[in-house]
């Protein structure tokens, strides 16, 4: 206890629980010379009490409940009227043991603090669970009892609390409370509190039952139907007719004209019935009418009449794209098993792949070749189901999900519909849109996709679905599962100037309005924006310093011209990327490695350097954990072969290493570095050089066993483009070489290995 002799303050039809707040405002001089002297001589404490009867203005000492709250003053400020007003917290039951009339006119008390009463943890557990039970009872019957409760006791696992804070928020008369608060020993007091819920609970059961039976009596519903039929009909004589009337009169057209299953006609015609009948002041008559809409627009049974014809499919996609063949062949040949098959029931197809390589208009070419509607969501950062699967109409501002309202948009219920992006989906709290596309996506069970929102079946199996994503490994797997894989790698320099000249450079002169200007773009120029203008594996940034061109033409009025690499800097600025990165300076102890990223391939540097210390490995270069791992690896198996190296194993002990992996600002990871950082920590040591016409890409274990690697279509571009005559590749990489370019392989010896020891005779003892 604080203070054991306290000043007192008499509550009238308020009662403070521990654990609980209330605002009090003293208006007479006495009470705020209790506030006073409490906060002087009692560290703000006072003593709460409640009279059994609120009504009593002068009680007398003996009148005095045994049991009181001490509370203190948390705050306390004066108004302009001259009213102090504070707010007190409760903190604990006390037991009075006297009362004295104090020397300034007012009551004080001798307190201590109420007796501890032992319970049984098994008991207090089961009374909690079963207070819980009734309290959520409670609070769904109730009208008069927030739910804001509930989010107060989460968590409070001691009962005294537990029952203070439930007993402060109940609806309850101020002797029914007060009883609570003279109950000390907190068992009896849980008890007590289940006990009057449960009869409260009974008797909001016992009015809504008695309401009912009352309404089933009166039927107001058919009293107003009559009601509204007598005034429609009087409306008619006299020529007149409301908006609504008008409106319902449409609706009854659009249903009889609509191809509508038997199911959908008869719950819309129930819908319209609601709506006929609702009050115009209500505010369900705009969500009932919203839901008819939906019913009524959404494609039930309408489609479009595809086209199968394999040779107009085959032409129409290569004249939006060029290359890919591979990938026109796959389309081609699901066109020639939809044809034979007469549907749609494949795998569904995922085109993965580098931004700008062209996903989407592949797509679109797929819808315009089929004769199909072509409808694109795209579910990059999409972390709430609802937004795949919609609401339910109990939600204020409810709507259906991407899928209906694109189903809707494209007004058939046969499109081809792209879901862009799935490798970005996100998981939360708000659920997991990635589980929500399964059903959606399985042709076991897409005929029958229920939408929250329209709550009635809506056959998805006629959709074409296709998928985009730029990585692979992202996608969830239980949805990868359901999906068909078609990659499309990076383009070459080559493919990319090829797409510029005949499809690129005439769109975009066409789309600006520019093809009688006799303006043209020479080859050197267009090879001089692919690789100094532009950093991509697509061709989108490409596009765009074509369309940065066409702007600066239109705007100088310029005509009869050719462009050529020395008018570049005037129509597109300096050179934005220096993709040389291959320099001329060897030294031992830098290796060039191949890597892989969403751009396409890239040159990495990798340095190594020694120096006096006691074998400390440092590494540099916003390294990830994998490639930490590959260091630690090619350490370990060059010191386990040390001999075979002809290194002395002291080298490791007598000196500390850094390496480094250059552009140090941009993330790197993956196991592929393996085979280079080996060979630069080897070169390092035997103070040899690599000349920086060599590159490597490769895992290597512990045993010096180098394993296959991916993206190394693009990998090999990057070499082209950097001046590397040699790259070392994995032996079981060699039939992905068969599916990459000869303009590409032809300028590059490719050299297999199947273990580093392949890789060190080659460039350290090629005599052996």
């Amino acid at each position: 206890m604080v203070e054991t002799n306290l000043p007192i303050v008499l509550l009238k039809n308020i009662i403070l629980f521990p654990y609980n707040e209330i605002r009090i405002e003293f208006n007479s001089s006495k009470e705020k010379l209790i506030l006073e002297n409490s906060e002087k001589y009692n560290d703000n404490h006072i003593l709460l009490i409640n009279l059994l009867d609120p009504l009593e203005e002068n009680p007398s000492i003996k009148d005095l409940p045994n049991i009181g709250v001490l509370g203190r003053i948390k705050s306390k400020i004066e108004l302009s009227n001259g009213t102090v007003r504070v707010v007190v917290a409760g903190l604990s039951r006390v037991e009075i043991l006297n009362y004295i009339e104090g020397d300034y006119g007012y009551i004080e008390s001798f307190v201590i603090p109420t007796k501890e009463y032992d319970y049984d943890d098994v008991e207090a557990t089961a009374l909690k669970r079963i207070l819980y039970n009734e309290l959520n009872n409670y609070v769904n019957t109730s009208p008069m009892m927030s739910n804001s409760v509930l989010g107060r006791i989460s968590g409070v696992d001691n009962i005294s609390k537990l029952t203070d804070i439930i007993a402060s928020e109940l609806p309850f008369d101020y002797t029914s409370k007060l009883k609570y608060l003279n109950i000390a020993d907190p068992i009896k007091r849980i008890r007590q509190i289940i006990e009057d819920l449960n009869r409260e609970i009974e008797t909001e059961q016992l009015e809504q039952e008695i309401e009912l039976t009352l309404k089933e009596k009166i039927d107001a519903s058919q009293r107003e139907y009559l009601l509204r039929e007598k005034i429609r009909i009087i409306k008619e004589e006299l020529g007149e007719s409301t908006i609504k009337e008008t409106e319902v009169d449409n609706l009854k057209k659009k249903i009889n004209e609509k191809n509508l299953p038997d199911k959908i006609r008869n719950k819309i015609e129930d819908e319209l019935k609601r709506y006929i009948l609702s009050s115009d002041a209500s505010p369900e008559i705009t969500i009932i009418r919203t839901y008819i809409d939906w019913l009524l627009n959404l494609p039930w049974n309408n489609s479009t009449e595809d086209n199968y014809k394999i040779k107009e499919v085959s032409e129409s996609l290569n004249e939006t794209h060029y290359g890919l063949e591979e990938i026109k062949k796959r389309i081609v040949e699901y066109v020639a098993v939809m044809k034979h098959t007469n549907n749609v029931n494949s795998p569904i197809i995922c085109l993965i792949g580098p931004p700008g390589v062209g996903k989407t208009t592949l797509a679109k070419s797929v819808a315009k070749s089929l004769n199909k509607k072509f409808v694109k969501i795209s579910v990059g950062g999409v972390s709430d189901e609802a937004e795949i699967i919609g609401h339910r109409r109990t939600y204020l501002g409810a709507n259906p999900g991407k899928i209906i309202q694109s189903m809707k948009q494209a007004g058939v219920n046969n499109p081809v519909f792209l879901i862009d992006e799935i490798d970005k989906l996100t998981k939360d709290y708000h659920g997991d849109p990635a589980s929500a596309l399964l059903s959606i996506l399985d042709k076991e069970q897409n005929k029958s996709f229920c939408d929250n929102y329209i709550e009635e079946e809506f056959d998805l199996s006629n959709v074409l679905f296709i998928l985009t994503a730029n990585d692979i490994n992202t996608i969830p797997s239980a949805l990868k599962d359901r999906l068909e894989i078609i990659e499309l790698s990076s383009y070459t320099n080559l493919d990319k100037k090829e797409i510029c000249k005949k499809y690129l450079i005439p769109k975009l002169f066409k789309q600006y309005k520019i093809r009688d200007y006799n303006i043209s773009i020479n080859d050197n120029a267009i090879n001089k924006i692919i690789t100094d203008y532009t950093k991509e594996a697509g061709a989108r940034e490409l596009s765009r310093k074509v369309e940065q061109i066409c702007r600066k033409i239109i705007y100088e009025d310029i005509k009869n011209k050719i462009i050529k690499v020395s008018d570049l800097p005037y129509y597109l600025g300096p050179v934005k990327y220096h993709h040389q990165k291959n320099d001329d300076s060897n030294k031992s102890g830098v290796v060039n490695a191949l890597a892989y990223t969403i751009y396409g391939g890239e040159i990495l540097k990798v340095s190594s350097t020694m120096y006096k210390g006691d074998g400390k490995i440092k590494v540099t270069g916003s390294v990830g954990e994998v490639m930490n791992e590959s260091i630690d690896v090619a350490l370990s198996y060059i010191k386990h072969n040390a001999d075979k190296f002809g290194i002395d194993i002291k080298t490791f002990k007598e000196n500390d290493f850094h390496i480094h992996i250059e552009e140090g600002s941009v993330k790197k990871d993956g196991p592929s570095a393996g085979i280079t950082l080996t060979t630069a920590i080897i070169s390092l040591i035997k103070d040899k050089i690599i000349s920086n016409d060599i590159s490597m890409t490769g895992e290597i274990t512990l045993r010096g066993r180098i394993l296959p690697i991916g993206g190394l279509k693009e990998k090999l571009i990057a070499a082209s483009v950097n001046n590397i005559k040699k790259v070392f590749i994995p032996i079981d990489n060699k039939p992905d070489i068969e599916e990459i370019s000869p303009s590409i392989t032809n300028k590059i010896e490719i050299i297999y290995v199947r273990d580093y020891l392949d890789v060190y005779y080659y460039l350290f003892n090629k005599d052996e």
